[in-house]
């Protein structure tokens, strides 16, 4: 945002009644100069007008002195000295025109010092920790300039974009913006300047409006690099590329020098699959601005989806040179060191993280997803249990401990959280998905049954849903739900989604054939399955056992009731994490979410049989 147009209107109006002011000082102390050449002198004795003036005018040395502090005003402080001399000299009494530039002078640096504090919040290279406070300067002296006049357009549109930034009060903003439209018609940038706080400040969901604002901004400054900045944004965060594109296309064009600008077009390109475009982009940035750590980072996360890892981690390495303090370059390191199969660097980077930040939520999930990868569950449980504690309504983080749960072999825990996690967000996929697997694995075969139906039509593709809805149909030993003649249609269905590769799916239309009466068909099927070098020797065994039972003309019938497993001691040594919700609280709902694990262990049984316990991770 640009404050540069304000301050430059304030130093016009500001030296206009300058000149103002020396002409009244030449009128009231040098009126004898003006007078004919060989004019008569008056004589010694007689009193003449200057001291007259000075009587009238007691606080006009003080003025001066705050005319030339304004002159050679450099810092904060000096700017306060002129405020103090404007009151003083007021205070002292002034001949009226004297006094009216007194309180015009005094106005005018309270709006110039705001200006210097909104410029150094705005144009700072990185935020300033301080900037609140900075922020609460500037609006104090703000408040005053529109106590005394609430017509200063300039005034009204510096609250509105102070008031705009995080914790301020928005519906102020607003209103200091649509006053500032109202006194700035003929102004068209900053007009342009207020629509775009009135963007900013509109509800995230109403992207009509939001939009409408910022088209007007750009209609009204098409060339100003900052309104083209910010409605591309709107578009890249509402999934319109090549839009983000054109506008910050434009911005560049009106200042190709700007990293910044160049990082845009390259998030912009990144988003939308095009990761040639995107990876120069972040060249030029970089080129611009060698030390610039997010465009390192950008570039770096362009490189990994290109899979050219050691080039993302050299980028990494220098992005964390350059700002060694940050997390983000860190985790990302992290996840490409893991995806690498390097567990150890990875481990290393997310501890760097977490011993700045022990909370923090991306270097947790990834502490938890690798800990899961080494069948470490209880140790990822621990951290994502940490993480739904900090977002509680969060479906998607929910629903992925839910899966640990299920892998963890505590389908009753995993269906807690699935249920929850489906409670926030019924078009949550996952969760439908992960709770059928649970309860297929503890023989709620129509509850099952239900959740995979909903799955289905929420991912009519999907051959992991495909293929257990067939399986059901197929092998349930509840007759209500058998129905043979869909499970081959199903089966075929995600046969065909997975290119017939896959011998566990083929065998699922082996048993809807054999749930049919066609056992020649089953047994065809039942062989293609077998004979296949893709499945493990545990998996191979089982397929040889409903081949058999096919070749007895026997339909295949399972019913899996997995009790839930004991759980190790977590990372931290205990399920109950005291920095989880108490499962004591009143609320029913939250209790049974969060209540620890080892209330719901009963006897372990032996587990169940290998094909019902690969299913949920199809």
């Amino acid at each position: 945002m640009t404050t540069m147009t304000t301050m430059t209107t304030m130093t016009t109006l500001f030296s206009h009644r300058l000149l103002l002011a020396c002409g009244l000082l030449a009128a009231t102390a040098g009126i004898a100069a003006a007078e004919p050449a060989g004019a008569v002198a008056e004589p010694a004795a007689q009193p003449t007008a200057q001291p007259a003036a000075e009587e009238s005018s007691p606080g006009q040395d003080d003025l001066d002195a705050a005319v030339d502090a304004k002159l050679s005003a450099q810092s904060i402080d000096d700017f306060a000295n002129v405020l103090d001399l404007c009151k003083r000299a007021i205070k002292k009494g002034l001949a009226e025109d004297q006094k009216r530039f007194a309180e015009d002078l005094y106005t005018d640096t309270l709006m110039y010092r705001a200006g210097r504090i909104v410029q150094a919040i705005y144009e700072a290279d990185t935020p300033d920790p301080q900037w609140p406070r900075l922020r609460s300067f500037a609006m104090r002296d703000l408040n005053e300039v529109v106590g005394r006049d609430p017509t200063i357009g300039d005034a009204q549109l510096m609250i509105a974009q102070l008031e705009s930034l995080p914790g301020g009060n928005r519906e102020r903003a607003r209103k200091a913006a649509e006053k500032a439209i109202e006194l700035l018609p003929d102004d068209m940038l900053q007009t342009a300047q207020a629509h775009i706080v009135l963007g900013n400040t509109t509800d995230e969901d109403d992207r009509e409006e939001r939009a409408s604002h910022y088209d007007k901004a750009v209609e009204l400054a098409p060339r100003d690099k900052e309104i083209r900045r910010t409605r591309g944004l709107f578009h890249l965060l509402t999934d319109e590329f090549a839009k983000a594109r054109t506008d910050l296309e434009a911005a560049i064009e009106a200042d190709p020098e700007d990293a910044s600008m160049q990082e845009a077009l390259g998030l912009s390109l990144m988003m939308d699959d095009k990761l040639e475009d995107a990876e120069a982009a972040f060249d030029r940035a970089i080129k611009l601005d060698p030390d610039s750590s997010g465009a390192l980072l950008q570039r770096a996360r362009v490189r990994a989806m290109r899979g050219d890892r050691p080039e993302a981690i050299a980028d990494l390495d220098k992005a964390v040179r350059i700002a060694p303090d940050e997390a983000v370059p860190l985790v990302l390191r992290a996840r490409i060191h893991q995806q690498a199969g390097d567990a150890a660097r990875a481990s290393a980077d997310i501890e760097r993280v977490l011993e700045k930040d022990p909370d923090h939520p991306a270097a947790l999930e990834l502490r938890g997803l690798i800990a899961a990868e080494n069948n470490d569950y209880a140790a990822a449980i621990s951290d994502f249990r940490r993480l739904v504690a900090k977002k509680p309504d969060d479906a998607v983080l929910i629903g992925q401990l839910g899966m640990l749960y299920l892998g963890a072999k505590q389908p009753r825990q995993a269906i807690k959280r699935f249920s929850r996690s489906i409670e926030l967000d019924e078009e949550n996929f996952a969760s439908w998905r992960g709770r059928s697997d649970a309860e297929i694995s503890i023989g709620d075969h129509k509850a099952a049954l239900a959740d995979l139906e909903k799955a289905l039509e929420l991912e009519p593709a999907d051959s992991g849903v495909l293929n257990n809805l067939a399986w059901l149909l197929a092998t349930s030993p509840d007759d209500s739900i058998r129905d043979g003649k869909r499970a081959i249609e199903l089966a075929r269905k995600a046969c065909e989604e997975t290119t017939w590769k896959q011998p566990h799916i083929v065998s699922t239309l082996a048993a809807g054939y054999a749930e049919s009466g066609d056992f020649d068909e089953a047994r065809k099927y039942s062989k293609q399955a077998v004979d296949s070098d893709a499945s493990s020797p545990e998996v191979k065994k089982q397929l040889e056992g409903e081949l058999a039972s096919y070749i007895a003309e026997k339909p295949w019938r399972e019913k899996q009731e997995q009790e839930d497993q004991p759980l190790a001691a977590q990372r931290d040594g205990d399920l109950a994490d005291p920095k989880m919700p108490d499962p004591k609280q009143p609320d029913p709902k939250q209790a049974e979410l969060e209540q620890p694990a080892e209330k719901a262990v009963a006897k372990p049984k032996p587990p169940g049989n290998p094909r019902m316990r690969r299913r949920p991770f199809d």
